[in-house]
């Protein structure tokens, strides 16, 4: 893929995947979050600190958009899908993750403001709107789906306020990595109809 290919990361926090994403391109970022983004970071000049909203100019247009669990916290997600569709080249994509299914809704959910949890329904319904034509659409972490389903149920029992994830122990995260890359090489290609989370490419209608 070309070195010029021009990359925008929407809610980019501090520029996570910025070191992925700039294997393919270089890459510019916007973040609403002024707490989330380090003064001193490696990226902090490559990030647009404010909405992304009609205020963003960033006077060039787009090879890659990527929207990475960003517009399930946003009231008005369509009109944020419209405004990357207008920020889009002629051959650009769209690349959206969100959260899957409204029944996996938990506290995680609240503390995290979330608007909602997403189906293929109307994760189609809200690129359409916004002249926007999915390409590719998948659901993804399977595995998670039980879990998540588990912990709904125990908050359905035990009543406690929302609260922020706590990082688990190192084993704990390197059983999930196995996990993940055993589903990706295993389980994704069978496009199971739950998970997770949700991931759709998406191109200019």
């Amino acid at each position: 893929m070309p070195a010029t290919r021009e990359i925008l990361d929407v809610g980019c926090g501090d520029g996570l995947f910025f070191p992925a994403l700039s294997q393919f391109g270089n890459v510019t970022g916007v973040e609403s979050d002024t707490e989330i983004v380090d003064p001193a970071g490696e990226f902090f000049e490559q990030i647009h600190i404010g909405q992304f909203d009609d205020s963003y100019q960033p006077h060039k247009q787009f090879q890659w958009i990527t929207m990475l669990d960003v517009i399930e916290h946003i009231p008005d997600a369509t009109s944020a899908l419209q405004l990357a569709s207008a920020l889009l080249t002629d051959d650009g994509k769209v690349l959206i993750t969100v959260p899957a299914f409204n029944l996996l809704w938990t506290k995680h959910d609240d503390f995290n403001h979330h608007q909602t949890r997403y189906n293929k329904r109307l994760l189609k319904r809200q690129t359409t709107a916004a002249g926007l034509k999915i390409i590719n659409m998948h659901y993804f972490y399977h595995w998670t789906f039980a879990a998540k389903l588990l912990v709904r149920l125990k908050e359905s029992i035990v009543t406690a306020p929302p609260a922020s994830a706590q990082v688990p122990a190192t084993w704990v995260n390197k059983t999930c990595q196995t996990l993940c890359q055993i589903e990706q090489r295993f389980i994704t290609p069978l496009r199971l109809p739950f998970g997770s989370s949700l991931f759709a490419i998406a191109v200019r209608s």
